[in-house]
This record gives structure tokens, sequence and C-alpha cells, in this order.
């Protein structure tokens, strides 16, 4: 069998896609899948080992001021789809899913005259350019382990005015996200609470979705044996996301002593400027933390060493950080927000989101409770080898591209 995957952005130690992407392909090629892999910055240049990568251009559009425009990337407007992203930035929208995709279809076009392909995995782009893919002949499943009506619903939360919400309705490609998903042959999600998401946002029937559980390193992920530090609380994950809910965390650490501290692996300012006013405006300015983007084994220190991590998300389609700890004996607090009660099981605490006040409680029972934290530990350790490990994703997956390239040949 050989696969070709699409994937938007394809850092393979930072987001979800990359991640996803280079533990499901490194562990497919073990099964004797040969993979091919169209993939857009950041690259994973590790990939090379057992994949063929082809690497699309990406200015980065959105991020860049017209005022502050760089002169490096202003000459290569000349290219068509990179002066579609530089135009539909100006006006607040979010391209890079509808351009990836359609350079993605025409790069397809030249594979096909020399490679045969059984199956495309799309990795959450959901672009136009996965309609005209179709006309080859080749089943198409997407990953999406939440949809984007999740994200702008968080980020309507923290909009004051109207024309920020107009922004935030542009930003987000919903109705061509909406009109693909409901073309592909298959959707994989990563929890049963996905199926209801994708139902609510796509009205996706629950027959095209497949459930696989994420999966994860669970022997690089484990307790390296050092001490912990007393009363310290952590947080991975993108603080400009408006869905981890860390509004709330910052709430309930005002309500906690004050020698209980937070670590934030983030980026702290000037690069990420919305956590920090919320901490300056709480007063926190001494018991939060940035490290900054971290490897993998500091990330493993970070695990072993921390009493707690906290999630206080108002939506998670799986929750990586959480699964990681819990490989690591770290317990954990969580919400009830999305898939986290899936993943965590009675291996943690679970809260309500959007709650300070029980999340403060959560916090407190566990720093106060030894026992409790080292029971939950072994349980979260046990609960992630029996269920999310990646030899077992690629497996399942594996299994829906079976069963969907059946289904496709049985209907032509």
């Amino acid at each position: 069998m050989r696969a070709l995957f699409l994937c938007y952005r394809g850092n393979p130690f930072c987001g979800g896609q990359g991640i996803y992407l280079y533990n499901l392909t490194k562990e497919l090629a073990k099964l004797g899948v040969a993979i091919d892999v169209i993939v857009g910055p950041p690259y994973p240049d590790p990939l090379d080992e057992w994949a063929t990568v082809y690497k699309l251009e990406n200015l980065n559009m959105w991020a860049i001021k017209t005022k502050h425009f760089p002169y490096e990337k202003l000459i290569k407007l000349y290219k068509p789809w990179h002066f579609v992203d530089y135009c539909l930035t100006r006006f607040h929208i979010f391209p890079e899913m509808e351009t990836f995709s359609m350079k993605a279809f025409f790069l397809l076009r030249k594979l096909l005259k020399t490679n045969h392909y059984d199956i495309i995995h799309d990795v959450q782009c959901l672009g136009w350019g996965l309609l005209p893919m179709k006309g080859y002949g080749i089943p198409i499943v997407s990953t999406v382990h939440h949809p984007l009506t999740k994200d702008r619903e968080a980020d309507f939360l923290v909009d004051n005015t109207v024309w920020e919400m107009a922004c935030t309705i542009l930003f987000y490609p919903l109705t061509m996200q909406r009109i693909v998903i409901n073309r592909l042959d298959r959707v994989i999600t990563s929890s049963k609470e996905g199926i209801n998401a994708l139902n609510e946002a796509f009205h996706l029937p629950p027959e095209k979705v497949s459930v696989v559980d994420n999966g994860m390193d669970v022997e690089f992920f484990r307790n390296n044996g050092n001490p912990r530090k007393e009363n310290t609380l952590l947080f991975v994950g993108n603080t400009e996301d408006h869905k981890k809910g860390l509004r709330y965390l910052f709430d309930a650490m005002t309500m906690l002593p004050e020698h209980v501290t937070l670590t934030i692996v983030d980026d702290g300012p000037p690069k990420r400027l919305t956590a920090w006013g919320w901490i300056t405006e709480r007063g926190l300015e001494k018991r939060v933390t940035f490290t900054g983007k971290v490897d993998l084994p500091t990330l493993v220190h970070l695990y072993s060493t921390s009493t707690i991590l906290v999630m206080a998300s108002l939506y998670e389609g799986f929750g990586l950080p959480a699964a990681e700890a819990m490989a690591c004996n770290t317990p954990v607090v969580v919400t009830s927000a999305g898939a986290l009660p899936e993943v965590v099981g009675d291996c943690g605490v679970i809260v309500p989101p959007r709650d300070a006040v029980a999340l403060k409680e959560g916090i407190v029972r566990l720093l106060n409770n030894k026992a409790l934290r080292e029971e939950l530990g072994k349980k979260g350790r046990k609960r992630v080898e029996d269920n999310f490990a990646w030899p077992v994703a690629a497996k399942n997956t594996l299994a829906v591209y079976h069963d969907v390239i059946q289904s496709y040949r049985s209907r032509i």
C-alpha cells in the first residue's frame, strides 16, 4: 500500500498536526506502508528517514503587517498562490488551508505521472484542493481532531467589539471545511466526543467517522527519576489559543497560596503578549515562569519534576499534554471539556470548565494529598501504556485504510 499524506504545517516537535504526522507515518512505515508526504513549513525533516517528502513553500503572510513587509518575501509575490495569500490576509482571512490544498493538488497532478497512491490522508486541512483530487479515483480520508468552530467560539469569548467579532468570523474558513468534509470518504477523529463535535459543526453523519485514539511514544515519555518540586504547577500549550482557558487558570492561581508557582511551556513576552497581559492584571508576575519552546528531553524533565499538570481547557479534541504527563507518572487536573474525560478516565481530577473556583479546589486536593498524587500517577502511566501507544494508533489507522479502500472499490 502507498499512502500520500497532506499536512499544511509539519513541525514534528510542537503543534498537533506535525506531531501526529511524524509519529503516525513512522509507525505506518514499520507496518509496510510506503509513505509520501506533501507538507508546508515548519518542515518535518526527520521524516526523510522513512518517507518521501515534498515541501511546499508558505510565506506565512498572516503574521506580516503591510508596513513591515520584508523585501525578500515581497519579491516572491509574483507566484500566484503567494499573491492570493497576501491579498486575502489583508482582509483578515486566513487562507493557508485553501492555498496549501490547491498547491498540493497541482503537485499531485505531476506526481501521478510516475506514482500510484492507494489512499490520500489529509491532516486537518479540509481545503478546496481536496475536491479536484477526488477526480483521480483515489479515496481520501482526513484526520480532524476538532472542528474550527471550537476555536471560533473561544475567540468570541475574548472579542470586545463588533469589529473584532467580524474579524473572527472572516478568519475561520468554516464554509469551505463544511463543504469539503462531507465529500470525503472517511474522517478520522481521536475521541467519541469528536464524532458529536463534527456532526454539530459540519452535519457530518456519524457513520462517516472512525475513532482512532491518538498515540504517543510511551518509551520516551516516562518519568526520568528526578525528584519532584513541591507546589509546582505545569501548563503545556499555546498561550495564544483561547480554547486553553488560561484566564481561568490564572484566576485559580490568585486563590492559591503564594508559594504555589506555575511553569508555562511556551514563549512568553514579547512573542506572546495575551497571557502576559492577564498575568500582570492579576499580579502574578513573580509566580509564573515561561520556559520558551523546549526540546523533548526537557519537556519530559518538566513533566517528571512538576507536582501537577493543569489543563483549564474550554475544549480539547484529545489533550496530548494530559497523556504525556500521565506517561511520566504526573497527576493531572483537567476540565471535563471535549475529549479530556476520555483521555484521563479515573486517573486524574476532573472539574467543570470555566470555573476557576472548582479548578482551584481540584489543585488544592492534589497538593494536600501526596498519596493520592502517587496513586493517580501510577494509574495514569498504565492507562497510557494500554491505550495511547503509537503502534496501536498506526494499526487501527491501517484498518481504516483497508475498510475505506474496500468500500470505495465496491462502489466503482
